[in-house]
């Protein structure tokens, strides 16, 4: 199972690193079109919204895999190794019933603009609204890939195991 976790890590940092220079070329587009040639294109200032909005989405679930989300630990350091378990596991389930809400309101989200499309791309809003429920069940399967291996006393995610 973590080596097909492992796998849609990979995958998605490269996805994400395709993302990232989609990003930075309309970006940079933009820059040179509306301040160089004092002509604006109207497609790069969408598109880079766009890929930023994608970028944040399943760059969170990528973090999740890095293990390098923020946590809260001067509550759970106060509590015996048995406590820290039951407040890992509550953390756990908070954070899965979020991810499912992500998951099937973000689905809900989707189908319900796949009529309305971009003004300047043209395409369907639905489309772009599929980041959220894929990064809610990426978050989900990265999290409860890093818990799985916390309990069974694994050492710190590994980028390379791919």
């Amino acid at each position: 199972m973590q080596r097909i976790v492992n796998y849609i890590n990979y995958g998605m940092k490269h996805f994400l690193n395709i993302i990232m220079a989609i990003l930075v070329f309309s970006t940079f587009m933009q820059v040179v079109f509306r301040f160089v040639l004092n002509n604006p294109l109207a497609w790069t200032e969408e598109l880079a919204r766009y890929s930023l909005v994608v970028l944040t989405f399943l760059g969170a679930a990528y973090a999740m895999s890095l293990k390098q989300h923020i946590g809260i630990e001067i509550l759970v350091d106060r509590f015996p190794p048995a406590g820290k378990k039951v407040m890992q596991m509550i953390a756990l389930l908070v954070c899965l019933l979020f991810y499912l809400l992500m998951i099937v309101q973000g689905f809900s989200l989707a189908n319900s603009a796949m009529n309305q499309l971009s003004p300047v791309l043209r395409i369907p809003m639905g489309m772009l609204y599929l980041v959220i429920p894929i990064s809610g069940l990426l978050l989900a399967v990265n999290h409860l890939s890093n818990f799985v291996e916390a309990l069974k006393g694994g050492s710190e995610h590994d980028d390379t195991a791919v």
